[in-house]
This record gives structure tokens, sequence and C-alpha cells, in this order.
């Protein structure tokens, strides 16, 4: 876990929070800058098919060069997005294993993403993100955060629900849900949107995303199938 004493991101560029998963692993916590542009191009390049599904609903083959703007240069306001770091294994460089962001669309109203790496997940990388991604949240006057969910993914549906979070209408296949941050159960609800906020912000991506191929329409059936 962070100091008890670390300061919520603020949007100083200079912030730093160390996580220590259950593992021992020592995870740095930080904002996205500019500069973690091809670190989130080759992230991305190495996610899984299906991963890269559930985060964008759709098929993307590759991050086009607004999709890359659009994700690593952020005001850290309205649009905060933070990302945990591990040393590359020649200590040389830092390697991405997950980001965190919120975009306000209303005030006190956010909504929410958590992308881990794939061979990351599982081990607690997301859970600090949520915990920072929190933190700023609030800092900012944030106390609502909204995911959307595919409407027939029936499991994320009810995990979302049982957090105390109300869907609003569907819309071209995609739910909403708001959930609320207050201080007494902030943590707890924030896990369970974690699990589901990899399907969040998709509409607003995909539309900087280039044209489907062939292939990938045929990727995106069997990403249904499963």
């Amino acid at each position: 876990m962070a100091r008890d004493l670390d300061p919520p991101f603020a949007g100083d560029p200079a912030w730093r929070v160390t996580h220590v998963l259950a593992d021992g692993t020592e995870i740095t916590i930080r904002p996205v800058v500019p500069g973690d542009r091809d670190e989130l191009r080759r992230a991305f390049h190495d996610a899984s098919p299906r991963t890269k599904y559930l985060r964008f609903l759709a098929v993307v083959g590759e991050l086009s060069d607004a999709m890359l703007t659009y994700l690593t240069c952020v005001d850290q306001s309205d649009h905060v997005a933070l990302v945990a770091t591990v040393p590359s294994p020649d200590l040389k460089l830092e390697r991405g294993i997950g980001i965190a962001r919120f975009i306000k669309v209303a005030e006190g109203i956010a909504e929410a993403a958590i992308t881990v790496a794939d061979d990351w997940q599982k081990r607690g990388v997301g859970t600090a993100l949520a915990a920072e991604l929190a933190r700023a949240a609030r800092a900012r006057d944030i106390h609502i955060l909204r995911a959307e969910v595919l409407e027939n993914n029936a499991t994320m549906r009810s995990i979302l629900e049982s957090a105390g979070s109300h869907a609003g209408d569907a819309s071209d296949g995609i739910v909403s849900y708001d959930v609320h941050l207050e201080p007494s159960t902030m943590m707890e609800r924030l896990r369970h949107v974690m699990r589901g906020a990899a399907q969040t912000m998709a509409v607003t991506i995909r539309q900087l995303a280039p044209p489907a191929t062939d292939g990938d329409e045929a990727q995106r059936a069997e990403r249904e199938r499963e």
C-alpha cells in the first residue's frame, strides 16, 4: 500500500507514490505524460485480442495517432490519467503495467477506466490504481464514477448492481452505471467498478479508431462467441 501521508494526485507532474503488492512487488504510480506514447503503443500491441475487445467494446487492431494523443496528452484536471510502472528487465526504462483514468462529464461525475496488462492481472495492480484514482477524484470533488458495460454482459451487470450502482437506459447495446463514492464505501465500490471499467469510455475512444477491416470483423465475431 502507499504511505498514509502521501497526498493524492492533484496535478503535479512530479507526483509519485509506491504501492507494494501482496507478493512483495513494488510498483510506482505516476501521472501519464505525452512521453508515454510509445510505451502505450507497445503495451496495447502486446495485449490479447480479448483484452482489446473488452476495453473498447469493438475490435481495434492498433492505436491510431489520434487515439494515442487523446490517451496521453491530458489536462490532469477534467481528464486525469495515472500509470502503474515497474522497472524494465535491464533497469534502464519503466514498463507500464496498468493505466487508470477518469474524464469529467458533469459536475461531480466522471467516466472511469482501469486497464491492466494481461500478465499483471489478479496481482493487485488494479486495486492500487483504483485507490489512487479514487483519491484523485475526491480531490477534484468527483463523487460519482460512471461505468459502461455491454447490455448482454450479465455477469458484470450483476457485479455492478450488487455494489449498489444504478443502471441508466441502454443505448446501442451499452448500459451506463453510476457508482457513488461515499467515504465509507468508496474503496469497496471502486473495486467493483475496477472489474468492469475496462469497458468504459469506449464510445469516445472508438470514434478515434481507424475503420475496421474484414479481418477485424472476423476477430470481433470470434470474441463475441467466447
